[in-house]
């Protein structure tokens, strides 16, 4: 292009051109004659085919442009980006763009620098290789500047900055921060229409800095910035994407937490693996994504890592590793507790140095990316991620223990809220507890199992309490009271598991409230297994002790639990049920528990929607559990309540039936996917009915739900014929 013969003389008498200065001034300025100058102007302008002065400093401003060197391949997901920084730029002059390294700081700063050439001409110095010394004149070389023994050469820099708006871009600037800062801090205090853009790990800190914090790509779906640039990727690389191959590239961007750079590596991976292999490979680690070139420290993960790991304290690689250490994300308290005392300003410090991110919640939560997670636990000792996975169960297991104290009168959306965030937590504990052995395994598990019956499930949590309950050395410990509470959290997801908990608790209860627990559970179970006769011995057992114990929720219990026995499975009786379930609702009531009283509630207008008994008043209750689901948040019972809605086909209902099965997939309430599913294959089209009846077979056959066998296995047998 125009320029690139230029001389280095010739260079910089074009840049005091651009400065606007006369022959003379060039000459005092570069100690030569001004009859050399106008040599050099002569050859400047045939060389820049420009005509006049004015024509040269035009040319001048194109060489700065043309700095700008932008890769070839797409810009994805950033433009929001590229309009944040742009306000920061215009409202305070100097921007400083921090983010982990890979996450595409350099990208973003020379993509908006091309984008404002109108304004500003661009003026990128790249620093990372620099000392202190080097900063001002890899500056001054950028803009062509010579200087004399004995010049101020910032004081110089300033004025040649000030002969025209432009946009100076300091890339990479952590090893040298400092003198950034004060090299910066002059020039602005000095220069009008100056724009300064710096890209670093870690903010300056300077009082006048502005920071746009660039987080990795949204990965959540197939149509995320994160799937969109990996897909552009491979198909720069002549990989077409069938429709099952952009759902794995989904699956590979939310695997590497959206960093851009860890999609560039994924992309040159795929040339030699299939997506497939690709992402069953970064499901068990991320060493695959490595490369040839370039050679630096963005050929693998771990070089662009080292970067940054290379400037923390010995302290800092400490507390990040034992953070790398826990399972989920974490608040500031957590992070004190499973590192050290006075450690919240190393958190922090972690934070400015992008080796943390933001998690959101409140209070605030951060975590460690994926990758990221992967680098530190490499440089951990074991020893200390033991460690911190004991303090991380032994916190919640004191956390949840205090929770559920009062779970059964508490549905503030702060419970709720505080339930959500917990039950996550007090499950990866519990998973930890039962390998290690630790004795904070059995309160997790049962305190787990009320936080999931109270305030609802999610199916991970829910098949962690499965494993629980298989658990020998954790159940020969567990009271009656423990085994109650963790049957009544497995009984819409696996009633042959409840039935052997019940049995277990029959067997050790040797007073009267074990006694009530262990018949409690065994009528729960003989319930669901459809021996009404059973289920009804012992919940009169139950009932006579709650009676004589005074326990008002325990009677309530029982109360719906023999209405859930008496339905029966052809629902012969429903109007005794629905009276169980009345007492049920009105001793929920008595004893505080709001939760449970719109269960009951629900229960009742299930039971009349599928009897044809009441349909109106079933209306009428299904609406009332809905009104109280959406105000307390809770998505459980809410999609109890739409699932009674569609089943009478109330008009207007804005969770159609094949979201409900996804729903209660989610929340791992197996009865109720495969209520849905039958629901949903009575409306279906002849063809996907058996489809649709075989899935709820599966899902009834894994809870062992006899009754919903019974029902399917008899519809099935209508569609054959």
């Amino acid at each position: 292009m125009a320029g690139e013969s230029l001389t280095p003389r010739e260079s910089a008498v074009l840049a005091a051109i651009e400065r606007r200065l006369s022959n003379p001034e060039i000459a005092a300025e570069l100690f030569i004659s001004v009859r050399t100058v106008e040599s050099h102007v002569a050859s400047l302008r045939r060389k820049l085919g420009a005509d006049s002065r004015a024509a040269l400093v035009a040319a001048a401003g194109e060489r700065h442009e043309a700095s700008v060197r932008l890769p070839r391949n797409a810009f994805v997901g950033r433009d929001a980006d590229v309009g944040a920084v742009a306000d920061l730029v215009d409202e305070s002059g100097w921007v400083t763009i921090v983010g982990p390294g890979g996450v595409g700081k350099t990208r973003l700063a020379l993509e908006f620098a091309s984008r404002r050439h109108g304004e500003r001409a661009p003026i990128v110095v790249e620093l990372e290789h620099a000392e202190a010394g080097d900063v001002v004149a890899r500056i001054a070389r950028a803009l062509d500047l010579e200087s004399s023994q004995g010049t101020d050469i910032t004081a110089a820099l300033a004025v040649a900055l000030g002969a025209r708006p432009y946009l100076l871009v300091l890339d990479n600037v952590d090893r040298v921060g400092p003198t950034v800062g004060e090299v910066v801090g002059r020039l602005l205090a000095s220069t009008q229409g100056l724009g300064v853009l710096t890209t670093s790990r870690t903010p300056i800190g300077d009082a006048g800095e502005r920071v746009h914090s660039l987080a990795p790509l949204d990965s959540s779906g197939t149509d995320a910035a994160a799937t969109e640039m990996l897909l552009e990727r491979l198909g720069a690389r002549g990989l077409v994407s069938s429709p099952a191959e952009r759902d794995l590239a989904g699956e590979i961007a939310a695997r590497l937490d959206g960093l851009p750079l860890a999609l560039e590596l994924a992309a040159a991976c795929a040339r030699h693996l299939s997506l497939a292999e690709l992402a069953s490979r970064l499901e068990r680690d991320f060493t695959t994504l490595d490369r040839a070139v370039p050679v630096g420290r963005h050929r693998t993960l771990d070089t662009a890592f080292d970067w940054t790991w290379d400037l923390l304290t010995d302290d800092e690689r400490n507390v990040l590793c034992r953070l790398g250490a826990l399972p989920r994300t974490f608040d500031v308290d957590l992070a004190a507790a499973v590192t050290h005392p006075g450690a919240e300003g190393v958190v922090l410090r972690l934070l400015d140095h992008s080796m943390l991110v933001p998690a959101g919640g409140h209070p605030r939560r951060f975590r460690l990316l994926a990758v990221m997670r992967e680098y530190v636990l490499a440089r951990s000792d074991p020893a200390d991620v033991r460690d911190v996975l004991q303090r991380h169960a032994e916190y919640y297991a004191d956390l949840a223990s205090t929770f559920v104290v009062r779970a059964r009168t508490d549905d503030s959306h702060e419970a709720m809220s505080l339930s959500a965030r917990i039950c996550p937590e007090v499950n990866a504990a519990l998973r930890w507890a039962m390998a290690a052995g630790h004795p904070c395994a059995l309160p997790l598990a049962a305190d787990l199992a009320i936080g999931i019956e109270q305030y609802g499930s999610d199916v991970d949590s829910v098949r962690t309490l499965a494993m629980a309950a298989r658990d020998e050395r954790l159940l020969s410990t567990a009271s009656a009271d423990e085994l109650l509470a963790i049957g009544n959290a497995l009984s819409y997801f696996d009633v042959q598991l409840v039935d052997e908990l019940a049995e277990r608790a029959l067997a050790i209860a040797d007073d009267d409230r074990s006694q009530l627990a262990a018949h409690h559970l065994a009528g729960l179970a003989a319930a669901y297994r459809r021996r009404t006769d059973d289920a009804v011995a012992h919940l009169a057992i139950a009932e006579r002790l709650a009676l004589a114990l005074h326990d008002e929720w325990e009677l309530a219990a029982v109360h719906q639990m023999r209405g859930i026995a008496v339905r029966g499975p052809e629902l012969a009786d429903a109007a005794a049920a629905i009276a169980e379930f009345d007492a049920a609702m009105h001793g929920y009531a008595r004893a505080g528990d709001a939760t449970h009283v719109s269960n009951a509630r629900y229960m009742m207008a299930l039971t009349a929607a599928e009897s044809g008994l009441e349909t109106e008043q079933a209306i009428a209750w299904a609406a009332e559990c809905a009104a109280y689901a959406r105000a307390a948040g809770n998505d459980h019972e809410l999609a109890h309540a739409e699932l009674v809605q569609q089943m009478l086909g109330v008009p207007g209902i804005t969770t159609g039936i094949d979201e409900l099965v996804d729903v209660f997939r989610r929340l791992g309430d197996v009865r109720c996917t495969t209520r849905s599913l039958i629901l949903q294959a009575d409306r279906a089209e002849p063809g996907r009915r058996a489809v649709l009846l075989e899935q709820a077979l599966g899902f009834a056959d894994s809870a062992g739900d006899r009754a919903n066998q019974t029902a399917i296995r008899e519809r099935l047998g209508a569609a054959a014929r």
